[in-house]
């Protein structure tokens, strides 16, 4: 006899979320983390989900004039959050290998029902990045993995920190080219590839100084 196995799994999505509800949802997952003894390995993640966290706060904030480059980057922190908390998202449910106890304390929300386990990804191969056809452009190339069902591109200026910011476009694409960026300028670069469960890998970083 075949036995099924199952297990929680974390609810990723947050299109339904309100700009004011996705803030406080965010907040209660920063706040119910640190210490939290069910997930050491999540822990030396959570400083850049703090940041992302404060930075939409803020930016939510300022967007209240309805100014649009305040709204241009308030969108644009919301989705440097969505990025954080589905990297979070997927070491907490590989660490809690399911208990739903476990990813209940972490206070993300949980699907009612519980799932057949999802393969992780395998890592992202071969990410290149290469001067793109005009100055201030940088293009970003992966091969992999397999089952990768969107690829979320990034950059952030050098130096590369624990608390650097990701700029980042969301995209089915295996290759995506940033435009004004600074000349001569040093740039660090990475890809996350995102799985049909939301499963992610994310690339090491690479740098370039842009032409």
């Amino acid at each position: 006899m075949t036995v099924k196995i199952s297990y929680a799994r974390i609810k990723t999505s947050s299109y339904s979320f309100t700009d004011a509800a996705f803030a406080a949802y965010a907040q209660s997952i920063n706040t119910a983390l640190p210490g939290n003894v069910n997930f050491p390995n999540t822990q030396p993640l959570l400083p850049n989900l703090a940041d992302a966290v404060d930075a939409y706060i803020n930016a939510l904030a300022n967007a209240a004039s309805r100014d649009k480059v305040a709204v241009g980057l308030k969108i644009t922190a919301r989705k440097n959050l969505e990025v954080e908390l589905l990297t979070i998202a997927n070491s907490l449910q590989n660490e809690a290998q399911g208990d739903r106890d476990k990813l209940l304390s972490t206070r993300f929300d949980l699907y009612k029902n519980n799932y057949s386990p999802t393969p992780p990804l395998g890592p992202v191969t071969e990410f290149t990045v290469t001067d793109g056809l005009n100055p201030g452009t940088a293009k970003l190339k992966t091969k992999g993995p397999a089952g990768a069902k969107s690829f979320v591109h990034q950059y952030t200026p050098d130096p590369l920190t624990s608390s650097s910011s990701w700029n980042s476009f969301t995209s089915t694409f295996k290759e995506y080219t940033f435009t004004n960026l600074e000349s001569a300028k040093k740039y660090w670069f990475r890809v996350i590839a995102v799985g049909v469960r939301d499963q992610v890998s994310v690339s090491d970083p690479v740098s370039r100084v842009v032409q």
